[in-house]
This record gives C-alpha cells, sequence and structure tokens, in this order.
C-alpha cells in the first residue's frame, strides 16, 4: 500500500506542481482535494484488509468519516470498492468527481471537474485521460491509452487508443506510436503526421 501511495504522490507532484520534486511541492500537494481523496481512499482500502477485526472496524468508521466529510467539502467520491492501479491524478480542486467501483488501471488522469462514471461501468484501462465534464452510462469497458474530451458522453465500449468526444460520445482511433513511426519518412503520408491538428488521431 506504501509502495503505491508513494507512485501516487510522486505523479500528483509531477502534474500538479510543475514538475518541482521538493520539499515544498509535496507539502502543497497534500493541500490538494484531489490528492486528499486519493490518499483517503488508499487509506480505506489498507484498513480494509487489515485482519485483527476490532482494528479493522474502528480504522473503517474514521475513514467513513473523513471521506464523507472530503466528499461534502470538495464534490470528490471515490469508493473504497474501486481497485485502482498507482498513479492516479486528479487537477481539479472540486466541482464533482465520481469514480466508479471497478477496476482502473494505472495513471488515470482526471483533468477537470463534473466527472460522473456509472456505478455499473465495468472496466477503466491504464493511462486513461479523463476531460472535464465527461459521464458515462451502462456496463461498459474504456480501454488503454483513451482520452475523453471534455463534456463528453461515453455510452459504449471504447477501444485501446481511442479518442471520445460529444454526446453522445463519438470515438475515433488514435495512431499508435508504432503506426506513426512505421509512416514517418513515407512523403505526404508523414507530413501529415506530424502536424499538430491530425498527431492525435
Amino acid at each position: 500500500m506504501f509502495e503505491i501511495v508513494r507512485q501516487d504522490l510522486e505523479r500528483c507532484v509531477r502534474v500538479n506542481q510543475t514538475g518541482a520534486r521538493n520539499l515544498s511541492a509535496y507539502l502543497r500537494e497534500l493541500f490538494n482535494p484531489g490528492t486528499q481523496a486519493i490518499l483517503i481512499h488508499r487509506f480505506g482500502v489498507w484498513s480494509d484488509g487489515i485482519r485483527v477485526a476490532p482494528l479493522r472496524y474502528l480504522l473503517r468508521v474514521v475513514h467513513f468519516f473523513v471521506q464523507h466529510v472530503v466528499a461534502w467539502r470538495v464534490g470528490i467520491y471515490i469508493p473504497i470498492k474501486a481497485d485502482i492501479g498507482p498513479g492516479i491524478a486528479i487537477h481539479t480542486w472540486g466541482g464533482g468527481v465520481f469514480l466508479p467501483s471497478c477496476r482502473i488501471g494505472r495513471n488515470l488522469t482526471i483533468v477537470g471537474g463534473g466527472v460522473l462514471f456509472d456505478y455499473d461501468t465495468l472496466e477503466i484501462g491504464e493511462d486513461v485521460t479523463v476531460g472535464a465534464g465527461t459521464k458515462s452510462t451502462g456496463r461498459i469497458r474504456i480501454g488503454n491509452r483513451v482520452t475523453t474530451a471534455p463534456n463528453s458522453v461515453v455510452i459504449e465500449d471504447v477501444p485501446d487508443d481511442s479518442l471520445v468526444f460529444g454526446n453522445p460520445g463519438r470515438i475515433v482511433r488514435k495512431l499508435s506510436a508504432k503506426r506513426k513511426l512505421a509512416k514517418v519518412g513515407t512523403g505526404p503520408v508523414a507530413e501529415s503526421v506530424s502536424s499538430p491538428s491530425l498527431a492525435a488521431f
């Protein structure tokens, strides 16, 4: 658990504190409500695994009250049953972030508030970036390296290496790094790939 917390903090500091990795940056990050919600979730998962029943029940009560105070104060709620990989980062200082009770891969990034995942969500992959205002509905799976644009509504499974935008969400396949390298040096196609407007697809 402590190794996962270390990875969480390192990534949060890297993305929220412009890459600074000194004591001051870590202290500032501890006041970030998104990071507080992450640490409270990790504490809840850890306390739920304690084998000594009286101690486990006591810590679960502490987690319950602290989690609900933070959720009420900043609007960020991470259920204890969510199985989240290391490296989650939440940029927003509030505004409503509700994650589902499912498996979530490493390096999840939530860019802004207004994010609401259906509790029926089955899985969220690794290296997923969630834009502000993203919503999902139904028993869907979101693949690896997926990006959702701001205010997207995800209503169906999203394959790996995709971009979702719009309401209802439209899925566009992004060009993988391997395919980009394969196309470099092939004339007009190479020029297309190097264009900033097309590089994400």
